[in-house]
């Protein structure tokens, strides 16, 4: 006899982040087993990032379709030159973008195999696939196409369970369960990148009020945190002058 097909709620996929997590999780088999295998390789993994990073890059550089979009302004980096503003202007692999990127990737290597898996690890991860659309909660105007960051998660996905493949630090049973993790792993990202990319169906009136009321979440979230950011500098800014006027006061004073 056929068991009752548990259900889904189709609105809730596409705009609670939670429960699209553990409906593709819970339907790929990604468990709490594969969490803490993904943490236990944590000591083998940290040595192989430089080499996993610089790996991606290697073969990033090797498409002119893949390398443009580190000509555009690239959101979060502040130390650019003239020369690497202009969108027609080659980048290096030894240029301050390509430094700035290598940091992003190692920094999100690392937070892979050290995160706890609640909700906030979630809304970090979801917020790799929603930085690389054209969105305004961003600076920059990059849109990377979504073909080629699926091309990418085939190729890390290869480049970090051969890796781990050949690791003889754990028995047969502890290497697969790792390597099977990550394979996991990475479909679930890609996920959270499509998500942004890919028009599954056209959307009720409902639910394009529901998105809609999620997109402006996030906006206010992050007006409000800038709104933070500039109050704060501007107290510092205020102080610094104050503190400034004083100093140059009693200067003026001595002076006389």
């Amino acid at each position: 006899m056929i068991a009752e097909p548990a259900h889904i709620d189709r609105d809730r996929l596409y705009t609670d982040l939670q429960y699209r997590f553990d409906y593709v999780s819970g339907f790929i088999g990604f468990t709490k087993t594969d969490q803490e295998c993904i943490r236990k390789s944590a000591t083998v993994v940290t040595g192989l990032v430089p080499t996993i990073v610089d790996a991606v890059y290697d073969k990033l550089s090797n498409y002119d379709a893949t390398w443009m979009h580190f000509s555009q302004d690239q959101d979060g980096l502040q130390i650019r030159n003239e020369a690497e503003n202009r969108e027609s202007t080659p980048v290096s692999m030894g240029s301050e973008t390509i430094k700035f990127r290598k940091v992003m990737l190692t920094k999100y290597l690392k937070k892979l195999v050290s995160s706890e898996w609640n909700l906030s690890y979630l809304k970090y991860l979801d917020w790799v696939g929603h930085i690389h659309t054209s969105t305004p909660l961003k600076k920059s105007s990059i849109n990377v196409e979504y073909i080629h960051c699926n091309a990418l998660f085939g190729y890390l996905s290869s480049v970090v369970t051969g890796a781990l493949s050949k690791c003889e630090e754990w028995d047969a049973e502890t290497r697969d369960c790792i390597v099977n993790a990550y394979v996991k792993f990475f479909w679930l990202q890609n996920d959270l990148f499509s998500k942004y990319y890919v028009k599954d169906r056209v959307l009720s009136d409902k639910e394009k009020a529901a998105v809609a009321a999620c997109q402006k979440a996030k906006e206010d979230e992050i007006r409000r945190q800038l709104r933070a950011e500039s109050l704060l500098n501007a107290a510092v800014g205020m102080v610094a002058g104050a503190v400034i006027g004083v100093v140059g006061l009693r200067y003026l004073t001595r002076g006389s």
